[in-house]
């Protein structure tokens, strides 16, 4: 008898668990966020004046994890999302401000943080996930 399907039908139920173990623990913790700083979690529901499909890299067919509030009458909306399409896509969490992205030091999150201005929206991401932590969100709430 062979074992071989048998085994790798386990490894590939143990990542698929473990990556639905990981979307859930992200999205307690961005709940978490949420609640501690007045935002709104809005799930996979971006507001409809925020447009992705401007943006200089690839296409963003959806967001999730998606949380918004106003602070000085600037909406702030930060969530997840995932850039290209196939083996080249990459997942980013992206900050978005509807202000003018002069206004907003990209530094304060990360030296390598890009900003993008698309209408009256200013996006702010990296290379890499950025960790939505209690300072991240304390510094754009700031400069909002």
């Amino acid at each position: 008898m062979n074992l071989w399907p048998y085994a790798f039908f386990a490894i590939a139920s143990a990542f698929s668990g473990w990556g639905w173990w990981r979307s859930r623990v992200r999205a307690t913790e961005i709940r978490r966020i949420a609640e501690l700083d007045r935002f709104h979690y809005l799930s996979e529901v971006l507001p409809r004046s925020l447009s992705l499909r401007d943006l200089p890299l690839s296409p963003i067919p959806s967001g999730w994890n998606a949380i918004d509030c106003e602070r000085r009458g600037r909406l702030v909306v930060a969530f997840d999302c995932r850039f290209g399409e196939g083996n080249g896509s990459w997942s980013r969490t992206v900050i978005a401000v509807q202000a003018d992205r002069a206004d907003i030091p990209a530094s304060s999150f990360d030296p390598d943080v890009q900003t993008d201005q698309i209408a009256d929206w200013a996006f702010l991401y990296g290379h890499s996930r950025v960790t939505l932590n209690e300072k991240v969100v304390k510094t754009v709430q700031t400069h909002a």
